[in-house]
Order: structure tokens, then C-alpha cells, then sequence
């Protein structure tokens, strides 16, 4: 399933290299001279040659016992996430731009207007307009360059604090107010430090919580990121407890070890299994799931983790993947938690025109959904992968349950 995948992606991947190095020749033909332009293309190949020979080789070095080292890192690992996040940036913003053409040029048909060709601009291509053309194509290529640095410096600790209130059939009005605060994707690993798990730490105890929800992704890919997170989990706290349930980049790394870890610092890890909590002389049951993937990468089981829960208790589920709502609902989990999806991390909205691509890969993409009075909440998560650069805003959720 990895490698259908992987497949998939790279071949997005191409096309749209494919798309942008179509209109990189057309900038080169207006703004060059015969000479100039050779050198140029020649360039252009070269560059994009060596970006996607540093693409493909970072993924060899992730199961590698030399990607950790701080050269690797600095000189692969993240100028092949760059190199990502600026190719997918700019197609967005090219897709964006070619849908704005098409609607004004649609307009102006409806409107009667006659099209406007290359004909009736009346602009030569003199030197004048080579000039800034240059100019103007450099100043482009520069600006989304640059663009992945500024936002991954600003966007990707810009931490939101999402405070909610649910009215749910079922739950006891004796707990109303319960507050859980959730986290989920923290990432550890070269886009998450220590320092940083640390802020984030202090701001889920700021919104004092009943209880802590992690929902997976503790670390990124390596055992050797597991030290920073258990360093700054010790930190972590709730007034009654800590849950959390596995994703599937923790298997990524040793499944067990990060596991046992976090359980070190308090954690009450649900991998296929639940716990009863009773408050008030009222039951809620803590349900969680391992990483229900695909094929060999299916560590979920819903029979092991619902065996022996009392049917008329309300129900709490973790699992990382929100596409397990489908059976949580079958099962009669009142609400659910997830993350996963980073809410598509590289992507972004302008009114009703959604340029995020995670709507295109999953069902239950960010944010809450409902249905037959089941809820289910996916959390964009606070890190960070693949690329180090996060356009949709890192959250932090804090779910009020009252009863209705």
C-alpha cells in the first residue's frame, strides 16, 4: 500500500515540475535572447536535476542510522523539504492564478467583451520589456523561494487555540464542563525540538484541562527522537489523566520504545484497549486504537479495544486516522478524536475559492463533523512533515462536553 503510495505522490510530484518548468520556458523565451536562453534552460534542468536527485536520496537516508546526524539534516534532509514545499507553493499559486484568467476571461464573454489578444496589447517585445520581464520572473522565482523559510519562521509556531463546546446526547450532566484538551502530531524530530515541544506543553496546561487526548505521531521517523519527547512530556498535566494512542509514524520508529516512554511520563497509552473512568457516580469509558493502516500496516483492532466496555457508558475514542469514524460510528462511540491529516499543511483558502489539497485525499480532512449524533473532531495537529513549512495554523484543541 506504501509503495501504491509513494508512486502516486512522485508521480503528482513530476506532473507538476512538469507544469512549472513549461512556464519557466515561457519566461525564458520573452525575456531572453536566443544565446541567453540555452544557458538558462541548461540551468533550470540542472537545478531541478539535482533538487529531485536530493528528494529521492532523502528518503533512502530516513531508514538510514546516518539521518539523525546534524550534517545530514542540514545539507539533505531539509533543503529536499524546501525544495517540496516550493514546488507545491508555487503550483497552488499558479492553479490559483490560471483559475482567476479563466473566470475574468469568462466574464468578459458573457459580458459581450471582445478578447483581449497579444495583438491588441500594442507592447512590443523591445528591450525595455525584456528587461523587466527579467526583473519581474526573478523577483517571482526569489519570492517563492524564500516563501517556504518565512512561513515554516512564522505559520508553523503560530499556535492556535481552538476552544469548543459540544452538546451531546448521552453524556452525563453531572460532568458537564469537562474540558479535554487534545494534541496531536507533535512530530519530534528535526522540525520539532525539545524547546518547542516545551511551548507547546505549556500551552495545553494553560487551558487546564480535565483530561489530555494525544492522538498519535509522538515522534517522526527515529528511536533517537524519542529522548527530546519524553523530555518535555514530564511537563504535561491534567486533573484527572493523560491518554494517548499510537500513529503511524511511531512505527516508523520502534513502536514499543516510544510507547514505553511516554508511559514513563504519565501517559495512559490505549493501543487497543480502553479504560473506565467513574466521576460523580457516572461512567465514561477512555477507548483508543492503534494505527489502523492499510494491509500489513493495520495495528488497529476495534474487537480488542471494545471488549468488555459496558454498552450504556459513554463513549471517548483516540485513534490517529479520522477515516476509523466510519466503524466508530458502527460501534457506538459517542465521540472521537483524531489527527493525521495536518489539515493538508501546505494549502490554503481565499473566501469560497479552497486551493487545500488534503480535501482531495481525505474524507474527514479538519475540524468537526457529525452525524447520527456522533461526533468525530480532526485536529490539525502541531507539527510538522515532510516539508518544514505549515500554511494551515498548528492547533490546539480544547473540547468543553456538556450534555444535551
Amino acid at each position: 500500500m506504501f509503495a501504491v503510495f509513494f508512486i502516486v505522490v512522485c508521480s503528482l510530484f513530476g506532473l507538476t515540475q512538469y507544469r512549472l518548468f513549461r512556464l519557466f520556458r515561457v519566461w525564458i523565451a520573452a525575456a531572453f535572447h536566443e544565446a541567453r536562453r540555452r544557458v538558462w534552460l541548461k540551468a533550470g534542468r540542472a537545478v531541478l536535476l539535482g533538487f529531485n536527485i536530493l528528494f529521492a536520496l532523502q528518503f533512502v537516508l530516513r531508514i538510514s542510522s546516518v539521518y539523525d546526524a546534524p550534517l545530514v539534516q542540514s545539507l539533505f534532509i531539509y533543503p529536499s523539504g524546501l525544495f517540496f514545499a516550493t514546488v507545491v507553493l508555487s503550483f497552488l499559486i499558479v492553479s490559483m492564478t490560471d483559475i482567476v484568467r479563466l473566470l475574468l476571461r469568462l466574464g468578459r464573454r458573457l459580458a459581450g467583451a471582445h478578447p483581449v489578444t497579444k495583438e491588441d496589447t500594442g507592447i512590443p517585445l523591445d528591450e525595455e520589456r525584456r528587461k523587466f520581464l527579467m526583473r519581474s520572473g526573478l523577483t517571482t522565482v526569489a519570492a517563492l523561494g524564500s516563501f517556504p523559510i518565512v512561513a515554516s519562521l512564522a505559520t508553523a509556531r503560530d499556535y492556535q487555540l481552538n476552544r469548543i463546546e459540544l452538546k451531546l446526547q448521552g453524556f452525563p450532566s453531572e460532568l458537564n464542563g469537562m474540558t479535554l484538551v487534545q494534541i496531536s502530531d507533535i512530530h519530534s524530530g528535526i522540525y520539532m525540538t525539545e524547546e518547542n515541544m516545551k511551548e507547546i506543553i505549556d500551552l495545553a496546561n494553560s487551558l487546564h484541562p480535565t483530561i489530555v487526548m494525544v492522538t498519535g505521531d509522538f515522534v517522526d521517523s527515529s528511536d533517537s527522537q524519542i529522548e527530546p519527547l519524553s523530555n518535555a512530556l514530564k511537563d504535561l498535566k491534567a486533573e484527572l489523566a493523560v491518554y494517548g494512542c499510537l500513529g503511524n509514524h511511531d512505527h516508523f520508529a520502534t513502536a514499543s520504545r516510544v510507547t514505553a516512554a511516554v508511559q514513563e511520563r504519565g501517559v495512559v497509552m490505549l493501543n487497543n484497549s480502553h479504560e473506565k473512568m467513574i466521576l460523580n457516580n457516572r461512567m465514561i469509558t477512555v477507548v483508543g486504537i492503534d494505527d489502523a493502516g492499510h494491509g500489513a500496516a493495520n495495528f488497529g483492532s476495534f474487537d480488542e479495544a471494545l471488549n468488555g466496555v459496558d454498552p450504556e457508558s459513554f463513549k471517548i475514542m483516540l485513534t490517529h486516522r479520522p477515516a476509523a469514524w466510519d466503524e466508530c460510528r458502527t460501534r457506538g462511540l459517542n465521540l472521537t478524536l483524531a489527527g493525521h491529516t495536518h489539515g493538508g499543511q501546505v494549502g490554503f483558502q481565499i473566501g469560497p475559492l479552497n486551493l487545500n489539497p488534503v480535501y482531495l485525499v481525505h474524507k474527514y480532512a479538519m475540524g468537526l463533523y457529525e452525524e447520527e449524533e456522533k461526533y468525530l473532531y480532526v485536529n490539525v495537529g502541531v507539527g510538522m512533515v515532510g516539508v518544514p513549512i505549515r500554511m494551515v495554523r498548528p492547533e490546539i484543541a480544547a473540547i468543553t462536553l456538556i450534555s444535551a
